[in-house]
């Protein structure tokens, strides 16, 4: 999901229990109010998000003598939530028509694009999309614990932001200063892949290794400062336990990073698909009520959200692992990342387009 971004102040029950207001001189503050726990939905599949990334590392730790397969499996999951993209644009024909040329031109100029640069700049094509996807997926999270915020009034966020980046960087570093995730790459892990990329990547890692080592502690430091910095500034404010389970969850993830670095990874790629089932499974009501009459809207009608959403998954989990273990790899890593560029570009439209029923996905929580 592209950035879930900070909601329009005033949206429903995202504007209960603001902040009092400051006291006369001379007179003592109002106290804080006591934490309250407000889900963005049925607690259930707020749970379920918030301990998404467990299943995919413990996947990761059991399968330690068969890394290949967890993360083909991760990977078939992980791609097929950016399928679903695809019947948000293409099934909705009011969003279809809010960019119309977009719509039609992106598939063939990508797919041409990714196509060149498999063939004439791996390496690069590589680097930029892995790098574009790691900062899709804090954005994520970071919009997640800003929604979680406006639940309870928080209107300005805090280091939210900083504390999920220092802490991906000091679990980057711990896991590449670690010996454990370059001996898995060199182990087969990306066997899927182009050939050689193993070898490159455990090269990559190897050479890596002392810059991790000398990061590491620095960038533990900065993120145990942001954590204190963060907490004094919860503490002043209204607070959310609902988000402080997500983010709380969201650091301990991190915290595995240097003790098990395939297994943090796998729960970092797999949780970010599931959370983005979850955000589309509660937008469908909404993008339902918009656009009656299109296909997208007829099917969520039969099927309803959450069947609808589980019966798509289940499919394109099973084309994209199929995909990823024939002879047409090659070509299925070309069509896999070409999806990967369309749902990074449609997605920071398809939030956007400035319907209100697009903007009121959780409860009247904006996720514009």
């Amino acid at each position: 999901m592209a950035t879930v971004g900070d909601p329009a102040p005033g949206t429903g029950a995202a504007s209960v229990a603001a902040t009092a207001p400051a006291a006369a001189p001379g007179t003592t503050p109002a106290p804080v109010e006591a934490p309250v726990t407000r889900w963005l939905g049925a607690p259930w599949a707020d749970q379920a998000m918030v301990w998404s990334w467990v299943p995919f590392a413990l996947l990761g730790a059991f399968l330690s003598d068969r890394v290949a397969a967890a993360v083909a499996v991760t990977y078939a999951f992980s791609y097929s939530h950016q399928l679903l993209t695809m019947p948000l644009v293409y099934g909705d024909g009011a969003t279809f028509r809010s960019r119309r040329l977009v719509f039609t031109l992106a598939p063939v100029v990508v797919v041409v694009a990714v196509a060149v640069l498999w063939t004439e700049a791996f390496v690069a094509l590589a680097i930029v999309g892995a790098s574009w996807n790691v900062f899709h997926t804090l954005q994520q999270r970071y919009g997640l614990v800003r929604l979680y915020g406006r639940r309870v009034g928080q209107e300005r966020p805090g280091v939210e932001r900083w504390l999920i980046f220092a802490g991906f960087a000091t679990a980057l570093a711990a896991a590449v200063g670690s010996p454990r995730l370059g001996d898995q790459f060199d182990s087969g892990v990306l066997d899927l892949g182009e050939p050689g990329m193993n070898t490159w990547t455990a090269g990559v890692l190897s050479d890596a290794r002392p810059v991790g080592v000398a990061l590491a502690p620095l960038l533990g430091v900065v993120t145990l400062v942001l954590g204190w910095r963060w907490w004094q500034q919860e503490r002043s404010r209204p607070q959310n336990r609902a988000k402080h389970w997500y983010l709380g969850s969201t650091m301990v993830m991190f915290a595995v990073a240097p003790f098990a670095p395939m297994a943090a990874l796998l729960g970092f790629i797999g949780s970010h698909a599931a959370e983005y089932y979850v955000v589309v499974a509660r937008s469908l009501r909404s993008r339902t009520v918009a656009s009656p009459r299109s296909l997208l809207a007829r099917v969520t009608s039969v099927l309803r959200p959450w069947p609808a959403v589980v019966l798509f998954g289940v499919g394109a989990v099973c084309l994209v692992y199929w995909s990823m273990t024939t002879p047409i790899g090659v070509a299925a890593f070309v069509v896999a990342l070409s999806l990967s560029a369309l749902h990074f570009l449609y997605d920071g439209i398809i939030w956007r387009v400035g319907r209100p029923a697009y903007r009121v996905t959780f409860r009247g929580i904006g996720s514009a």
